[in-house]
C-alpha cells in the first residue's frame, strides 16, 4: 500500500490544479466580458460618429437645396462655408457636392468631384425621419436629397477626422480593457489563492491520516458553508472508521484471549498426561479435559463466524413462518436441566405468535437470552419469559430476578467481549462474552430490535420485538384468540 505522501499515478493526477482551473476559467469570464464591453462601446460610438457625419452631410445638402429654389444658377452653388469647420481643416477632409438634374445630366460640381458619385436610379425620399439616402464608398461617406424639379443634390467627404477618432477611441478601450485585465487577473488569482488554500489545508491533513493515525481530523478552516459542510461530513466519517477499527482491534485481541485459553489447557492437559505412564482412568480424564476445551474453542470459532457473516452482510436467513412459542417452548425445555443445575426456576408464559423467521437463528436467540438469565440469577431466583402480539409486533420477554447490571454497564451489554465484573455471579468464567452480541445482530437481521432494563440487585429484562407473519385475510397486527400456555420446568 502507498504511503499518503506518494503522488497519484499519471492517469489519476490532474493535470491543471484547482487554482490554474479558477483562475483560467475567471480569466476567460473576465475576457469575454471586456470584450463585449469594450465592442459595444466602440460600435455605439462608432455609430453616433456616422450618424453626426450624416446629419451634417444633411444639413449642408439642404441649405444647397435652398438655394437651388431660390433661383440660384446650379453653376454659382457651393457647399456653405459655416460646414467647413464641422468636416474638418485637412485637405483630406475637403468635402465636395455635386447637382443632377432629372434625367441624371450634371448641372453642377465641385471641381474635384470623386469618379464613384452618381446620380441614384431611386429618388430620395423627400419626407420622414430619414430624408436623404447614405451611402459609403471606401472612406467616402456621401448623402443624397431631392431638390426642386425632381434634381439630386449629393454631399460627400473622406471621413478622415472620424477615422482618426475612432482609432484614438480603439486604443483608449484596448488600453481600460488591458488594464481592467491584469487588475481583473491579480483579483482572479486572489480568489483562486483563497479558495484554493483551505482545500490544499485540508488536502494535508489528509495526507497524514492513516491507519495509525486515525485520530486526526480535517481543521474547520474559514471558507465557504459548503466546504465547512464537507469537511464536517468527512470528520463524521473518520470517526466512524476509527470506532469501527478500535473495535475490530479490540475484537481480535479478545478473540485472541479467548482461544488462548482452551487451547493453553489443551497443551496444558496434553503435556502433563504425557510426561510419564498413565492409568486408563487418567487418560480418560485428561482426553474428557482436552474435549471440553475443544468444544469451547468450537463455539467461540462458531460465533466468530457468524459475526464475521452479520459485519460483511452476508448472514444468511432461512425464512419460515413459525410460532414464537413453539420455538421458546422448545428452548425451555433444553434449558431446565441447566436452571434446576443452578437453582433457578424457569417459567414460560406462552401465547401462539406466528413470524417469518430463520427457526435455527431464533432458537439460538432464545437460548442465550434465557441461559443469560439463568446464569446471571442467584440460588432460588426465577426466570420468567413470556411471549405475546402487541400494537402489531411479536414480543419476547426474558425477566430474571438476579443480580441485575449496573447502569453504566447497560449501554455496552450488547457490545462484542464485554462481560460484567465476573465476582458478581456465582457461575463466573463461563461464557465469552458474546451471545447478547448475537443476539443483537441476529434480531436485527430479522428486522427487529432488542432492549434491555435492569436494577441492579433486582433482576434485568430482556424484550426482544419482531415483525408478525402476514396472515393471508387477516391483519398481521391481529394477534390469535388462543388462551395463553404456562410451562413450569418439572
Amino acid at each position: 500500500m502507498s504511503s499518503p505522501s506518494e503522488p497519484l499515478p499519471a492517469t489519476q493526477r490532474r493535470v491543471y490544479s484547482l487554482r490554474t482551473e479558477l483562475l483560467a476559467a475567471q480569466l476567460a469570464v473576465l475576457l469575454l466580458v471586456v470584450l463585449g464591453f469594450g465592442g459595444a462601446i466602440y460600435a455605439l460610438v462608432a455609430q453616433a460618429v456616422h450618424r453626426q457625419a450624416e446629419a451634417d452631410l444633411f444639413g449642408a445638402a439642404q441649405l444647397i437645396a435652398q438655394d437651388l429654389e431660390s433661383g440660384d444658377s446650379p453653376r454659382s452653388l457651393a457647399i456653405s462655408r459655416s460646414y467647413w469647420h464641422r468636416f474638418g481643416p485637412a485637405p483630406r477632409d475637403r468635402a465636395y457636392f455635386a447637382i443632377w438634374d432629372s434625367q441624371g445630366k450634371l448641372l453642377a460640381g465641385s471641381d474635384e468631384l470623386p469618379s464613384f458619385t452618381r446620380p441614384r436610379e431611386e429618388l430620395p425620399p423627400a419626407k420622414g425621419p430619414r430624408p436623404y439616402h447614405s451611402e459609403r464608398e471606401g472612406r467616402d461617406l456621401m448623402v443624397t436629397v431631392r431638390g426642386s424639379g425632381n434634381r439630386q443634390i449629393l454631399v460627400g467627404r473622406p471621413l478622415g477626422r472620424e477615422g482618426d477618432y475612432l482609432r484614438r477611441l480603439l486604443a483608449t478601450v484596448s488600453l481600460l480593457g488591458l488594464a481592467s485585465l491584469l487588475v481583473g487577473a491579480a483579483a482572479a488569482w486572489w480568489l483562486a489563492r483563497r479558495i484554493a488554500r483551505p482545500l490544499e489545508t485540508l488536502t494535508q491533513t489528509a495526507q497524514k491520516i492513516s491507519a495509525r493515525h486515525l485520530e486526526e481530523r480535517l481543521p474547520l478552516v474559514p471558507a465557504a458553508a459548503e466546504l465547512g459542510t464537507l469537511t464536517l461530513v468527512f470528520n463524521g466519517m473518520l470517526d466512524r472508521l476509527q470506532n469501527s477499527f478500535e473495535r475490530q482491534t479490540r475484537f481480535t485481541a479478545d478473540a485472541s484471549h479467548e482461544i488462548r485459553t482452551p487451547v493453553a489447557v489443551v497443551l496444558t492437559q496434553a503435556e502433563h498426561t504425557l510426561s510419564r505412564p498413565r492409568s486408563e482412568e487418567e487418560y480418560r480424564g485428561a482426553l474428557e479435559t482436552c474435549l471440553r476445551a475443544a468444544r469451547r474453542m468450537k463455539s467461540l470459532a462458531d460465533d466468530l463466524l457468524l459475526l464475521a457473516r452479520a459485519d460483511s452482510g452476508r448472514l444468511e436467513l432461512r425464512r419460515e413462518t413459525n410460532d414464537l412459542a413453539d420455538l421458546v417452548r422448545g428452548a425451555v425445555s433444553l434449558l431446565e436441566p441447566l436452571a434446576r443445575e443452578e437453582q433457578v426456576e424457569l417459567t414460560a408464559e406462552l401465547t401462539p405468535t406466528a413470524i417469518a423467521c430463520d427457526p435455527a437463528q431464533l432458537t439460538q436467540v432464545v437460548t442465550n437470552l434465557i441461559t443469560n438469565g439463568i446464569r446471571y440469577n442467584r440460588p432460588g431466583g426465577k426466570v420468567i419469559v413470556d411471549v405475546r402480539a402487541e400494537q402489531g409486533r411479536a414480543r419476547l420477554r426474558v425477566r430474571d430476578t438476579g443480580i441485575g447490571i449496573a447502569a453504566e454497564d447497560q449501554p455496552r451489554v450488547f457490545d462484542r467481549f464485554f462481560r460484567a465484573d465476573p465476582a458478581r455471579t456465582h457461575t463466573a468464567g463461563q461464557g465469552t462474552g458474546l451471545g447478547l452480541c448475537i443476539v443483537a445482530e441476529i434480531v436485527a437481521a430479522h428486522g427487529g430490535s432488542v432492549q434491555v432494563t435492569s436494577t441492579p440487585e433486582e433482576g434485568t429484562t430482556f424484550t426482544v420485538e419482531l415483525p408478525l407473519a402476514e396472515t393471508p385475510g387477516k391483519p398481521a397486527a391481529e394477534p390469535p384468540a388462543t388462551a395463553p400456555t404456562t410451562q413450569e420446568p418439572e
